[in-house]
């Protein structure tokens, strides 16, 4: 029989066999208060353990054991969390990308790296720009990455495509004094004529930190993408999960298939 009790309810168990020197001829005192579904999970495998030769002290040893994958497993569920765009109600019973990224923008200690392909010029999203410009420029966070495609101009880039792209970035996009790090596809820069695209869309806030989360969605950084299109990603707080997404984008700098303009 599968044991399905929580991590607490073996942990509690666990602590009443600790204090037995002996192998009870009922397990009744140690499963009180535990209902009829659970003493009867216990109860079976203590008597398996007992014929094995398991002491009270042995089979405590094994419930914390238990107990611990138990809350391990519960803290990696809690620690993932679906994402949707779209219209009420469809999302009703999911996170809501635009909460989320804002949730992750406002809450940032140190930094963040955002990564879309498209980057909403909207009055809204405007608006979330202009906050992590001021919070950049206060010193409450002390580092933020861009990573894009300048989809808007695409088209005409020119001859000096990192120069057009940086004018057009500092009057169209971050026009506020205090920059991040902002980088694009280096074949922008190359004149590739491969069709060639920045097209991940992620957030993470305080990489490198015991805070440290990352949203990976399919959804741009734009109003569109996060209000009106059905989009979905997951959300993960785990902090060493989340700083493999920010490594890999620092990797991908550091080997100059990012460039900054």
């Amino acid at each position: 029989m599968a044991i399905t009790l929580p991590g607490q309810t073996l942990r509690g168990v666990a602590a009443k066999l600790r204090q037995l020197s002996y192998v009870p001829t009922s397990w009744q005192g140690v499963l009180a208060g535990l209902n009829a579904d659970g003493r009867e999970q216990l109860q079976t495998f203590f008597d398996e353990l007992v014929l094995e030769g398991g002491t009270p002290q042995l089979i405590a040893k094994v419930l914390e054991h238990l107990a611990d994958q138990r809350e391990a497993l519960q803290l990696e569920r809690d620690a993932w969390s679906f994402v949707w765009s779209g219209p009420e109600p469809a999302h009703a019973k999911t996170a809501d990308t635009f909460a989320t990224v804002d949730q992750l923008i406002q809450h940032a200690e140190s930094s963040l790296l955002i990564a879309t392909y498209n980057i909403g010029l909207s009055s809204q999203f405007q608006d979330l720009l202009k906050s992590i410009a001021d919070r950049l420029e206060s010193g409450q966070i002390q580092r933020v990455e861009l990573f894009f495609h300048p989809i808007q101009i695409a088209d005409r880039l020119g001859t000096e495509p990192l120069k057009t792209i940086r004018q057009w970035f500092d009057k169209d996009v971050w026009p506020w004094p205090t920059k991040p790090l902002a980088y694009v596809d280096q074949r922008l820069s190359s004149g590739s004529a491969e069709r060639c695209y920045q097209h991940s869309k992620v957030v993470v806030a305080d990489a490198d930190t015991n805070r440290s989360s990352a949203l990976v969605t399919s959804a741009n950084f734009s109003e569109t993408a996060q209000r009106h299109n059905f989009e979905a990603g997951w959300l993960v707080r785990q902090p060493w999960r989340a700083d493999q997404v920010a490594n890999h984008f620092h990797e991908m700098v550091q080997e100059g298939l990012f460039v900054a303009i």
